[in-house]
Formats: C-alpha cells, sequence, structure tokens
C-alpha cells in the first residue's frame, strides 16, 4: 500500500514537473503559470510526511506566489467571467458544504470565498474519493480558475497541492468517561466522552452528512456535527468528546415547551478523538427494545426517548410527491405510522426502495419531535431494514383487532351520552386474515350499556358511575379479551354563548360558546364551529381533535382572535378562537345549520370579495368546478368557472384536498368559507362539503375518528 501510494505521488510529481518544463519551453496550458506547484502534500503522520516529499523537491524551481482572497474576489471580476488562468490560494478551511465533490468554504485574514468543487493535485481524483482528505480548521493550498457564476463570486475546479491537518486542542480533563446509557440522562452541556460504533450518518441538504448515530451496548445517541460525519463511515468504531445537548428549532421553543418537550438527546461541538475504520463493526442491539411503531409513537414526548433506537416490525412504503419522496413506516394496521425525516427530499433514502411494500424488521429511531401550536409528534429515522421474509400468524389475529381496532375508541371519561357505534368486525388484506368478531360487556348496564340492533351496537352511557368495560375478540377457535375503565359524569350545565357573541366579541376576550362540530380546517389543526347565528374557525390541538366527530354539540371556550400581521393594512385578516378547549361534549351526530350560508353569489363574486371587509366567517354555497395543478415540485387546487375565475383553496399542498380530487373537473355545488390565514390582498377558500343529490361529502380532514 505504502508503495502504491509513492508511486502515485511520485507520478504526480513528474507530470507536474512536465508541465513546467514546458512552461520553460514557451509553451502554454493550462496548468503552466509561474511558480508552478512542487507537488506536496502534508499530511499529519511522519508516513504520510514521507510519501508525499520523496522525489518531489526541484531546488531549481522558483517559490509558489500565492494571492489573497481578497485578490481573488478582485479577479473573479463582472458576472459571467471566468479566468483562464490558474491561481494558488493558501488559506483555512471554514466550512465542508458538501462532501461529496468538495465544495467548502476558505478564509484568510482579508476575507472568505465558496470553493465549488475540489480534487486532487493532478485533477484526476475528487475529494470524496481522497484516502486523505482536509475537513474544517485545516490549512490548504488550492491552485485553482476563478469566476463569477451568477454573481457568486468562487473558486472553481481546485487542485488541492498541499494542506495541513490543524488539530483542534481538546482538554480530555475536562471530560468525564460515560456510557452511552448514563450519557444521555446527563444534564445539558456536561461535557462528555463516548465510545461506540457509527450505525447511521445522517444528511443535510445538498446531500452534506450533518451528524451520526452512535450506538454502545448500553444505547444510542445522535451526534451533531457535519465535519464529524464527514470524517467517518458507518461501522467505524470512535470515541467522541462533546456536549450534552437538547436540541429544539429555535421557532419551535415556546410550542414545545407547551407539550413539555425538552428537546432531541444528542451531543454537540464534538470531536473525534480515536477512530478504528479497519472494518465494518455491526453495531449492539442487546439492549434495544422492541415494540411495534403504535407503541412507540404513543410515548409521551416529556420522555427522553429522542435518538433511541427501537425495533419494530414495519411496513415500508415508497410514496413519491412533486419533487419530492416520502418514505413512512407503517404499523401492521396499515396506517398507524409517520414518514422519515429528511432534508434531501427524500434521495437520502433511496436506499429504502428495495423494501418498498415489504413488512420488515426495522430498527427505527425517533430522532426529535416537530413542534407546532396543537401538536408535538417525533419524527423519524430508520438505522436499519431487513427483509425477513414476514407472515402474520393468523392466530395471532384477535389480540391485533383488539390492540388497533377496538381499545382505542373509548375514551376514560364521558360526560354525556356519545351514542356511538362500536366496530364489531375486523379483517385485514394487509395481514391476511378475515372475519375477526368482537363484542361488548359492560359491569354495570345502568351506568353504561350496548345495544344491539339493525347490525349495529351502540354504546351508550345512562348514569353516573364507573363500570369496566370487556371486549372479547374471536376468530374460529382463538379468542381473546381485554377490559377498560370507564367513568360517566354528570352533565355539567354550563352557561354558553351563541356563535355570533363570539364573532362579536372583543380581541383578546376568552368566550365560551355552544355549537356544532363542523368540517375540518385545511393547514391549521381545527374545525368551524356552527350553529343558527353564525360560523366561526377554531384552532385547537390534535389531542382535542381526536375527542370529537362531525355532528358532535360541544361547549368550548378559548379566545377570541384575528390572524393577521401589526404592521398589515391591506385586509382584515382571519377571524377565530384560538386555544380552543372542550368544557363539555354532549355527542350527538347532528346536521350543523345552514341559516346563515350565504346562496345568491357567485364563485367570481366571492373571487372579488373585498379583502378591508370581514367575510372570514361567512360560508358560501355556490356551484364551481375542481381544478387540480400539479408539477414536478408543487401542486394546487382551485374552485374554477366558466369565465376563467379561479378561486385558490387555502391548503399547503392538493394533497390535503384528497378527498376533493375525486370531483375534479365536474361541476360540483360546494359548501366554501372565505379565509385569509396569511395576510394576503384577497380570500382564498376552504371546502366544507360537497352537496350530492344523497347528502353532503365533509371536509374530515382533522378528524381520526
Amino acid at each position: 500500500m505504502k508503495f502504491t501510494k509513492i508511486l502515485a505521488l511520485c507520478l504526480v510529481a513528474l507530470m507536474m514537473l512536465a508541465a513546467f518544463a514546458a512552461c520553460n519551453d514557451g509553451n502554454s496550458g493550462d496548468e503552466t503559470t509561474e511558480g508552478t506547484t512542487q507537488g506536496t502534500t502534508e499530511g499529519t503522520t511522519e508516513d504520510t510526511t514521507e510519501e508525499t516529499t520523496e522525489g518531489t523537491t526541484d531546488p531549481e524551481q522558483p517559490e509558489i506566489t500565492t494571492i489573497t482572497i481578497a485578490e481573488a474576489l478582485e479577479l473573479c471580476g463582472e458576472e459571467g467571467n471566468v479566468t483562464t488562468e490558474r491561481y494558488y490560494i493558501r488559506a483555512t478551511i471554514v466550512s465542508i458544504t458538501n462532501a461529496a465533490y468538495g465544495a467548502m468554504i476558505i478564509a484568510d485574514e482579508t476575507g472568505e470565498i465558496p470553493v465549488y468543487g475540489t480534487y486532487s493535485a493532478d485533477g484526476e481524483i475528487n475529494y470524496s474519493a481522497m484516502e486523505d482528505k482536509p475537513y474544517r480548521g485545516d490549512e490548504v493550498l488550492l491552485h485553482c480558475i476563478l469566476q463569477n457564476y451568477n454573481g457568486t463570486k468562487e473558486v472553481k475546479n481546485a487542485r488541492l497541492i498541499e494542506f495541513k491537518h490543524v488539530e483542534v486542542s481538546v482538554d480530555l480533563n475536562e471530560y468525564t468517561d460515560m456510557s452511552i446509557s448514563d450519557a444521555r440522562a446527563a444534564d445539558k452541556g456536561t461535557k462528555i466522552k463516548v465510545d461506540g460504533v457509527v450505525a447511521k450518518i445522517t444528511f443535510a441538504n445538498g446531500y452534506k452528512p450533518n451528524g451520526l448515530f452512535l450506538v454502545d451496548d448500553t444505547a444510542s445517541i445522535y451526534v451533531f456535527d457535519s465535519d464529524l460525519a464527514q470524517r467517518v463511515s458507518e461501522g467505524d468504531k470512535i470515541t467522541v468528546a462533546g456536549e450534552k445537548d437538547y436540541w429544539i428549532l429555535d421557532s419551535e421553543q415556546n410550542n414545545a415547551a407547551t407539550f413539555g418537550y425538552k428537546g432531541s438527546c444528542q451531543l454537540a461541538n464534538a470531536h473525534l478523538i480515536e477512530q478504528d475504520d479497519s472494518q465494518d463493526y455491526e453495531f449492539d442491539k442487546s439492549w434495544i427494545t422492541e415494540t411495534c411503531i403504535k407503541d412507540m409513537l404513543e410515548i409521551p414526548v416529556t420522555e427522553n426517548v429522542t435518538t433511541t433506537i427501537f425495533k419494530v416490525t414495519a411496513l415500508v412504503a415508497k410514496k413519491p410527491g412533486n419533487g419530492f419522496v416520502n418514505y413512512y413506516f407503517y404499523d401492521l394496521d396499515g396506517k398507524t405510522g409517520n414518514y422519515t425525516y429528511t432534508q434531501c427530499n427524500g434521495g437520502d433514502f433511496e436506499w429504502l426502495d428495495e423494501f418498498d411494500g415489504k413488512i420488515c424488521t426495522v430498527y427505527l429511531s425517533p430522532i426529535n419531535c416537530k413542534s407546532t401550536n396543537s401538536d408535538c409528534y417525533y419524527r423519524l429515522v430508520p438505522i436499519k431494514v431487513i427483509d425477513e421474509g414476514f407472515t402474520f400468524d393468523v392466530a395471532n389475529a384477535p389480540a391485533h383487532a383488539l390492540k388497533y381496532y377496538a381499545m382505542d375508541q373509548f375514551f376514560a371519561e364521558y360526560g354525556a351520552d356519545p351514542a356511538f357505534e362500536v366496530v364489531t368486525s375486523v379483517s385485514s388484506e394487509l395481514l391476511g386474515f378475515k372475519g375477526v368478531t368482537l363484542s361488548y360487556s359492560s359491569s354495570d348496564e345502568s351506568v353504561l350499556s350496548f345495544a344491539t340492533a339493525d347490525g349495529k351496537t351502540v354504546m351508550h352511557c345512562n348514569n353516573p358511575g364507573k363500570v369496566t368495560v370487556t371486549v372479547t375478540a374471536t376468530l374460529g377457535e382463538n379468542s381473546v379479551s381485554d377490559t377498560v375503565e370507564i367513568t360517566v359524569n354528570v352533565t355539567p350545565t354550563v352557561d354558553a354563548d351563541n356563535v355570533k357573541t363570539a364573532i362579536d366579541a372583543a380581541l383578546g376576550e376568552t368566550v365560551t360558546i355552544k355549537g356544532i362540530v363542523g368540517p375540518s380546517l385545511v393547514n391549521k389543526t381545527g374545525f368551524y364551529l356552527i350553529d343558527e347565528t353564525g360560523v366561526i374557525a377554531v384552532q385547537t390541538t390534535a389531542d382535542v381533535m381526536a375527542t370529537l366527530q362531525i355532528g358532535n354539540e360541544v361547549v368550548l371556550t378559548g379566545v377570541r382572535h384575528i390572524n393577521i400581521k401589526d404592521t398589515t393594512t391591506h385586509c382584515i385578516g382571519q377571524t377565530c378562537i384560538n386555544n380552543a378547549e372542550i368544557v363539555v361534549n354532549l355527542y350527538g351526530s347532528h346536521d350543523y345549520s345552514t341559516a346563515t350560508f350565504v346562496t345568491d353569489k357567485t364563485l367570481k363574486e366571492v373571487y372579488d370579495l373585498d379583502p378591508m371587509v370581514d367575510y372570514s366567517t361567512t360560508v358560501f354555497v355556490l356551484k364551481a368546478t375542481v381544478t387540480v395543478e400539479e408539477t414536478t415540485y408543487y401542486t394546487n387546487i382551485y374552485l374554477t368557472d366558466a369565465n376563467g375565475t379561479k378561486l385558490r383553496l387555502y391548503c399547503s399542498s392538493a394533497n390535503q384536498y384528497s378527498w376533493l380530487k375525486a370531483y375534479a373537473g365536474q361541476e360540483i355545488t360546494v359548501e366554501v368559507a372565505a379565509c385569509n390565514w396569511n395576510d394576503k390582498d384577497y380570500y382564498t377558500g376552504c371546502v366544507l362539503s360537497v352537496v350530492t343529490e344523497e347528502g353532503k361529502v365533509f371536509n374530515t380532514l382533522n378528524f381520526t375518528h
């Protein structure tokens, strides 16, 4: 190996000396500038220094003449300019912006400049393939072209002539040796030294390695450091010194605090102390908890489980979007799960393609939580996926039906009679079983009972008290039961106002109102509350939404709000109730009132609504055609008419209106609310329902029941 390195480097040196000789003979070329390279590279070990200096020194060769970065920026010239001459720049690497092709930022005392692509001294080997390469903080000598590309002054086609590793001084006496399990429990800011195997490297935008999962025989933890991640490979054994951190995106700090989420458990400001890349080491799995995705996602975000690896059996599903790909991991019900956390539009998870549509063994980690004003939920990263030819044991079908379909139907407390229909039969095409029957019994039917009529079983709450509900699942000779404790409370008497009173209330006033739960908001967590006096948008949390169904009669409390920026002068904004909580759910399946709905406006008239007048509490009933526009990078959905009017529906993508896509190209009757959540000088729409001869098809986006 050493001989091969010496030979290769000598060949490089001979080529460059030949170029220098050609220059002295009067020939011109890309490599022949005054003070041409000596072909030396500087490493960090004695052997490297010997290899890179042997046979490369020419005492008659002139000194290399370098330019400063300030001079390089000047030479870049006007937009579109590319120099024909190569220049030498000696500088320090500020950061590696793309390790795949050696994009970096370099700096000296006169300024900094980006480098677009770095190669070996002879230009034959790109940065990623170099056996030894510089990293952040290292000093480099580059031989390069300069250009102004679309207004960006940068180094192009940089040849790495030599470099010097500049090791950051780390006083290991300041760091405490710990197992990863102990490191996870350490306080934020604690200086820690840990050993482990690199189980997975993660990537930032542009496929730049930005961190890694480190595993020992006690636990796993995420190490956030792009420089370190670029210096190691999956399967390396490493020792890392870093500071304990609990990371939360700055813009999500307040939301995270609301739900008690303390941040992603990780190490930051990390230093690579030792590295063993002599073989591909397997990470230890003896400590990993085997669970299911449903139970994993139900772990409270207040618990310190982020960046812990779990073992699950999951369905892998690839779902291409417009300009991106999402990879989902579903539990065995085929719907409980989430997609992988990607910063590369899914490109960093192309290795999952071979598992698409298969039920596999997956080592999966909730890397962090996304914290919104309505919910806090785990983002997932797969560490390893194994296709073991999964087959489902049908004898387990009754237990599966209980876990995924039966027991989650109930709440711990009821304040009124929900009169809801329970599930009585479960089948799964994914798992290959049919007809698991579910039966229900109550320990005290005077408190809670089940009534069966017309093939439906309905649960009723009759009187205050506590009961035990037993659910039995049966398939053939296999039968399994489970129980749930339920409390039925006295229905509280609450003084509540109507919706019109809430609309007219002062901004910031806390209101208590009664109405019917109407269809979902879109791109906001909540619903429309409707009664015979009006309609108002209600923003709440995902947990609250999980307790509601369209048609429930509720009493809720919240803050009268208008969604608008303080500096906005071109619109009135969006009227709504914020931070809504349910005081009592009176349940039922009520038709909401349409008494205040406007039926005499055309789509063009709605499109032309004055944004300085508050129409955000108005629902219009009109005829329109659904038009879906899909491109490589985005989708939009509109209501249109024959005259070319296009009323945009408020959403992040047309996928939030997937139910409405079935009507694309058709003229239909819709109930549509005017909305302006984003300070526009025009109104967009939110479709509540499609009105058909058979009844209404509702927008149920935020509802889980």
